[in-house]
């Protein structure tokens, strides 16, 4: 059974788990119109609006609660007020907030190697009137954002990057005042990737949303998709594959379309697309190779299984695992074992083998919250949490890393 196999209307838990772990090591032997190997998958474009509870394994019932060894094998201790931003390769991108009436907030670098943290940005760019508003890096790339409140003119910018330090000089990649967004946006090796989007109340609401994308050494930007309407998720990149949200379907009303664009070919192919029923408002999205790993944060009466609060894992013609919580974060896995942050904790589910766990926080985290600082696969998993003092009082950020 494959996970593609829209003819059939019914799927036993065995036949399921045989064809999530296939779902899993499938994006190795890919063949077809992608880059490297990447098959570009038939869709219909219609939304999926499923009825059928066959079509849907609840985790939450179906899998065995197993204490499979998520257990932390790095632990670093943090100044309060530290927050990791983890794209890809040994690095993560971190903010910062040092105890200086002349500096609110710095950027930095965590080697998830080594745990050695790194100060790369005290002063923004563009004067004392701007602060850091956010920050992410890739392997080769070191990308943020500058904003001045008093106007809100919001400045995206990036630097080259390696071994934790950078070189070269900043380049402006984008820029907005108040009608625009600061954008949401993501590193991915020596690549920058950014939606620019109208703010939904301002003078250009009724503008298109942009998905650009900017590597090192290029000499300007390249648009990767327009949306008609806002982008519904931050893009997310896994193994070259970019994922977004664009609306679709504009003509017969608001709809979100979950969709796989393959970065590594020249023209940006669209690997694959799941639409989601009418206002169904995805949360988080993030593409596998084979299947969508996606999250809706609120229910929607009448839109079928697919509108309900948790985190789903398939494509167009289901089957879907389905995991009934709500969402906190971006969703991270490695091969069949995916990890999502609820209210309360990080648990992993695997559909090939049909598992459940979970991840204890740090002690004296309760009430902040232990977020992942990872997206997409990986083999180490990032979280952070801010931890409480003998006394109660937040006293530092605990860093942990998993192996997965």
């Amino acid at each position: 059974m494959a996970w593609c196999d829209r003819g059939h209307k019914g799927i036993t838990r065995r036949g399921f788990a045989l064809g999530a772990a296939a779902a899993g090591t499938a994006a190795a032997v890919l063949s077809g119109c992608g880059s490297e190997g990447k098959k570009v998958k038939p869709t219909s474009g219609e939304p999926q609006v499923v009825e059928d509870s066959s079509q849907i394994i609840d985790a939450l019932e179906e899998f065995e609660g197993k204490d499979t060894g998520l257990n932390p094998v790095k632990i670093w201790n943090l100044p309060l007020g530290t927050v990791l931003f983890h794209s890809d390769g040994s690095w993560a991108a971190a903010m910062m907030a040092p105890e200086s009436a002349q500096h609110v907030n710095t950027l930095g670098a965590l080697s998830v190697i080594d745990g050695s943290l790194v100060t790369l940005k005290e002063d923004p760019t563009l004067g004392r009137t701007y602060g850091f508003f956010d920050v992410r890096c890739g392997s080769g790339v070191y990308a943020w954002i500058e904003i001045d409140y008093a106007t809100r003119i919001w400045v995206l910018l990036a630097q080259q990057f390696s071994g934790g330090a950078l070189s070269g000089e900043p380049v402006q990649l984008d820029t907005g005042d108040k009608n625009w967004e600061p954008p949401l946006f993501t590193c991915t090796g020596p690549t920058v990737i950014w939606q620019k989007m109208p703010l939904a109340s301002g003078d250009r609401r009724s503008s298109d949303s942009h998905c650009y994308r900017w590597s090192v050494g290029d000499a300007k930007e390249t648009e990767v998709w327009r949306s008609t309407g806002r982008f519904a998720t931050p893009p997310r990149v896994s193994n070259g594959i970019l994922t977004i949200t664009p609306r679709v379907r504009n003509e017969e009303g608001t709809y979100y379309g979950l969709t796989a664009v393959d970065l590594q070919s020249p023209n940006n192919t669209k690997l694959d697309q799941l639409v989601l029923p009418a206002s169904v408002r995805p949360f988080e999205a993030v593409y596998t190779g084979e299947v969508f790993a996606f999250s809706i944060e609120a229910s929607y009466d009448s839109a079928g299984s697919l509108g309900k609060m948790g985190t789903f894992v398939g494509r167009e013609g289901g089957p879907y695992v389905y995991f009934s919580r709500e969402p906190a974060a971006q969703i991270a896995y490695s091969g069949t074992r995916y990890l999502v942050k609820t209210q309360s904790a990080h648990y992993m589910f695997d559909p090939a083998n049909q598992l459940l766990d979970s991840i204890s926080s740090p002690d004296r985290s309760l009430g902040f919250g232990d977020y992942p600082a990872s997206e997409g696969s990986v083999s180490t998993f990032v979280t952070y949490a801010t931890v409480r003092d003998a006394k109660g009082i937040p006293s530092g950020v605990v860093a942990r890393t998993f192996e997965l």
